[in-house]
């Protein structure tokens, strides 16, 4: 079983927009050195790669917006189930056991979609962009 998701994530935000930052600064320094068309091609290549980067960052967020949708469904799973729990039927043998049972699973999606909420966070990088649900 994994480790539940506790207040602080340690998924740390991806690594390419430093890159990004490092390789524009050393295409600087060979372009004011006469690096020549060598230099231009490698900067058009690594603007492509950016702008492909960003394009499939968009789509990673689209995607990770599901933890939103997923988290809305839980509710009204989890306060359902718990609603039956207290009533008549959940006295009854083996309803209540089945009830804790979709209560406890619930809990486990809800945490799988905080890591969603996690890799989203990471992904936008500090600021109030990331603290979007």
């Amino acid at each position: 079983m994994r480790p539940l998701r506790g207040p602080e994530s340690n998924l740390k935000a991806p690594a390419y927009a430093s890159l990004h930052a490092r390789m524009t600064e050393a295409l600087a320094s060979l372009e004011a050195g006469d690096g020549g068309e060598d230099v231009a091609r490698l900067r058009a290549a690594v603007e492509e790669w950016w702008q492909a980067q960003q394009a499939w960052n968009d789509q990673l967020l689209e995607l990770f917006g599901v933890h939103h949708e997923i988290n809305n469904a839980l509710v009204g799973i989890r306060g359902n189930a718990q609603l039956i729990q207290r009533g008549a039927a959940g006295a009854q043998p083996g309803i209540r056991e089945r009830l804790e049972v979709v209560i406890r699973e619930s809990q486990r999606v809800e945490e799988a979609v905080g890591r969603l909420r996690d890799a989203k966070a990471a992904l936008l990088g500090p600021g109030p962009a990331s603290r979007a649900a």
